[in-house]
């Protein structure tokens, strides 16, 4: 009989990154479109919210490792949310919008790494699979994304746009209120201490951080320019950019629910090799192949990348670290990445426009090569993988 807590988590995903698939897609437009904010404004925006990230990401891991309250810590984020929202839906000048658009990225980093704490503690507790949890959230992203598009060419965007996101959270936190309790520690042990200095110097965990901003991370990154890419420089037309995120998402749903169950026959090291690999062709075939059918057919593979992004850093982390400090190794991961995300977009654009969006996933695919290689010679995932294959003989 399926665990009825696992099906709560597949649940709850599915709301909360449904939510952020309403809204995180169509906001600039509706920034230009509804408000009347020039580019500039949406840019000085976007980099105030990914500067403010970094800042604020790491301090949600920091209060939840602290008072082990993470469940009390989500329901906030989620709570608060709600709130600013239907502020942020009020306002008609810039100065309304930069404060409640920043004020929302306080309240709503803490929702993803508290629900990936709570999750992962309680999977490995329990030997659940993750990747079934994490794969529901990117289906409520393409079902989310897609409603609220269907609905804005018959509404306008200016409703469904904050009601469906506030609708959903509001939906995720009543979830909230049923999780079990996923602390690794019994109620009478004394907590176990870590701190953020810890983190920092282990290699394990630093070396993990690497492989994701050189993998899945460029590939988002470069992927900012897909449109760009398949519609000016390809001359496909519009309806191509759809038939992308259907190519890259669907698979992604498939990948997610046996990724955890493939780490465990594989080990980490072959799993990252098994999604890297088929990275660096994409990137390449990106590159050197100026066709927009081809473009969209080899982003199938895009699952691959996500696996390891999601599943399987969360996993290394997690044997890799002090439990005390998971939390924080979960904020620090999503700090890292967003640093990843600004160093990648300032160095693309500037690719973009003086030598073409082929020339960013060639030089994504070399970064990715960079990453196979530093795989292949590595030791660290030894241990980790020594550990799957005792546990394998044991079962």
């Amino acid at each position: 009989m399926k665990d009825k807590n696992i099906i709560k988590f597949q649940i709850f995903y599915f709301f909360q990154i449904g939510a952020v698939g309403c809204f995180i897609p169509y906001i600039n437009v509706y920034l230009e479109k509804s408000i009347g904010l020039t580019g500039s404004q949406i840019g000085l925006l976007t980099a105030i919210s990914l500067i403010l990230g970094v800042c604020v990401i790491p301090l949600w891991g920091i209060a939840g490792d602290k008072t082990r309250k993470y469940n009390l810590l989500l329901m906030s984020s989620l709570a608060s949310s709600i709130v600013i929202l239907y502020f942020y839906s009020k306002q008609t000048v810039y100065a309304g919008v930069l404060i409640f658009a920043l004020l929302l990225e306080i309240a709503r980093l803490g929702s993803g790494p508290m629900a990936d704490t709570i999750t992962m503690n309680y999977t490995a507790k329990h030997n659940g699979n993750y990747g079934s949890i994490r794969g529901m959230g990117s289906l409520g992203y393409v079902i989310g994304s897609m409603a609220v598009g269907f609905l804005a060419d018959k509404y306008g965007l200016d409703g469904p746009l904050f009601t469906s996101y506030i609708l959903l959270l509001g939906l995720a936190f009543l979830l909230c209120l049923s999780f079990p309790k996923t602390d690794i520690q019994g109620e009478d042990e004394k907590p176990q201490k870590g701190n953020f200095k810890e983190l920092l110097t282990n290699k394990n965990f630093i070396f993990m951080l690497l492989i994701v901003m050189m993998t899945q991370i460029v590939i988002d990154s470069s992927g900012a320019y897909a449109g760009n890419h398949l519609v000016s420089t390809l001359k496909g037309s519009n309806s191509l950019i759809s038939w992308l995120t259907f190519a890259q998402v669907v698979p992604e749903i498939v990948f997610l629910m046996v990724s955890s169950q493939l780490i465990k026959k594989v080990g980490y090291k072959k799993f990252i090799l098994i999604g890297a690999i088929p990275m660096a062709i994409r990137l390449f075939t990106y590159a050197l192949i100026p066709n927009a059918y081809v473009f969209v057919f080899i982003s199938i593979v895009h699952c691959l990348g996500v696996g390891i992004s999601t599943v399987a850093s969360l996993a290394y982390i997690k044997e890799s670290v002090n439990p005390a400090v998971f939390g924080t190794a979960v904020t620090l991961l999503n700090a890292a990445m967003s640093i990843a995300k600004a160093i990648y977009g300032y160095v693309f654009g500037f690719i973009y426009q003086y030598l073409g969006s082929d020339k960013i996933f060639l030089f994504s695919g070399v970064i990715v090569v960079v990453c196979i290689i530093m795989v292949l010679f590595t030791k660290r995932f030894d241990e980790a993988d020594k550990k799957i294959k005792e546990q394998q003989l044991i079962q």
